[in-house]
């Protein structure tokens, strides 16, 4: 067993020169000791550090007080832990435990696609799903019907959100072949509120999180706005990089990978069945927790030559926390989103759920659960599909006579174009932002200040007018 026997000199730590330490000053003690004998060459790579118990015996302190600063020290990547095997020194030593560095600023750039002025066949690049005439009345008889009804208002519901619409979206899941327990299905304002809701739950700053690359500037935006440091798993057109992503949680043991199985933005590709099971074996040998943004997941063509399942399907939410959400085939102003997790992990939100909105929006859940218990959101589905598909495939033409390669995608509601290996993704939007056009370059969607030549296209907004300008611009 290695001995760590300079922990005892002068300044380093020796809980025995102090019996009136707390347990707490007792950890950080443990935590610089090691940190400072890792940056002073005292403690080299995959070195193994004493157990628990040895090192508990050896400096007087409890086994709690020693785990609490060896997972202290995982977290900061000073250390990483081999199961039945104990602790190790990391090859490459992170920045020190009282890190000073600036931490990263959110980019508000890509929310224009989101929140701008300009009409809808003006966006090409809008986040926004455009619904067609005869959906819209649709949408608004629903909602003058459910406002009709009488329903009264006055209170806050049931904080875990409107329990008849949580049970047909229980029908709804397992119908996916999602067995989910009712109590482990909460309503929240929308997708953006459940992803909201499940980072503030589990992530607290420095907590490592892997997103994709490239990846949805929301998750970006939601996990910075938490303190949460990130690192990107490359995205390739069956899914994530696993060799990628098992080194990463070899190295670092991430709390978190937030990622889409299905329709994934803004490639939209969808993870492949045997990646699926692939990335469910990795988080269950590292205990990492995997939340499936399903945001689009009901455009997706149900029947394929490929099965495209979410991750919950294959991993009943042992691990992964499932946050979907009606606002694509509704409307943003009425959608409703849902968190779908193991009974384990809802105290915690519960917890939090009621900061995402106490009066449980308690018109749209109404609207949604109209919509799916008399079949009309399942047929609202079916039509949108088609008409994405439809739009999809002109669109993709005309991108490739523009001489765009346009990545292969399962439907929904983005086409994910490379515009040429000379050419810049930045310089093309401005170029067509001139023309009046606001695009999404691929820059929103990687690491800050990466440029590359995408662009992320939504087939409902890409109109002719806007196509003929790209070509130009291009």
């Amino acid at each position: 067993m290695t001995s760590l026997s300079y922990l005892n000199d002068k300044d380093n730590f020796d809980a025995t020169t102090d019996p009136a330490a707390t347990e707490s000053s007792q950890v950080e003690r443990i935590v610089r000791a090691i940190a400072g004998g890792i940056a002073e060459g005292k403690l080299i790579a995959d070195q193994r550090l004493p157990s628990i118990r040895a090192m508990a015996a050896e400096h007087r302190v409890s086994r709690d007080t020693v785990q609490r600063g060896y997972d202290k020290l995982v977290a900061g990547g000073h250390l990483y832990a081999r199961r039945g095997a104990g602790f190790y020194v990391a090859a490459v030593p992170m920045p020190p435990v009282r890190d000073t560095t600036p931490r990263p600023t959110v980019d508000l750039e890509p929310f224009q696609l989101i929140h701008t002025s300009l009409p809808p066949d003006r966006c090409p690049g809008s986040g926004v799903l455009l619904h067609d005439d005869g959906s819209v009345d649709e949408l608004h008889r629903i909602v003058k019907g459910v406002v009709a009804s009488g329903q009264r208002l006055g209170g806050y519901g049931d904080p875990a959100g409107y329990l008849p619409l949580r049970q047909q979206l229980q029908n709804k899941l397992r119908i996916e072949g999602i067995d989910a327990p009712l109590p482990s299905i909460l309503t929240v304002p929308g997708c953006v509120a459940g992803l909201t809701l499940v980072v503030r739950s589990f992530i607290r700053p420095r907590s490592l999180v892997l997103v994709e690359d490239p990846a949805s500037f929301i998750h970006t935006t939601v996990l910075l706005a938490q303190g949460a440091e990130i690192m990107r798993v490359p995205r390739e057109a069956d899914g994530p990089d696993l060799d990628v992503l098992r080194l990463l949680c070899e190295r670092y043991r991430p709390a978190m990978f937030l990622m889409t199985s299905v329709l994934h933005n803004p490639t939209g590709s969808s993870l492949s069945l045997p990646k699926a099971r692939k990335l469910i074996e990795i988080a269950a040998e590292f205990d990492m927790m995997v939340v499936d943004d399903a945001s689009y997941a009901d455009l997706s063509h149900p029947a394929g030559a490929r099965p495209v399942v979410p991750l919950a399907v294959l991993d009943q939410l042992d691990h992964v926390i499932h946050v979907g959400g009606s606002s694509h085939i509704l409307a943003p102003d009425v959608g409703t989103g849902y968190v779908v997790a193991h009974e384990r992990r809802m105290e915690l939100l519960r917890l939090f759920r009621p900061a995402q909105g106490l009066g449980n929006m308690l018109i749209q859940e109404r609207v949604l659960y109209r919509l799916l218990s008399n079949g009309l959101y399942r047929r609202r589905c079916e039509r949108i599909r088609a008409m994405l598909a439809q739009r999809a495939t002109a669109i993709r033409h005309a991108l490739a006579e523009a001489g765009c390669t346009v990545a292969p995608a399962g439907g929904g509601l983005f086409l994910w174009a490379d515009l040429g290996q000379d050419k810049s993704g930045v310089d093309v939007a401005r170029r067509m932002l001139k023309h009046g056009f606001l695009t999404a370059p691929g820059s929103h969607f990687s690491p800050p200040k990466t440029d590359n030549s995408h662009m992320r296209f939504n087939v409902t907004t890409t109109t002719p007018a806007a196509l003929a300008a790209l070509a130009a611009c291009l």
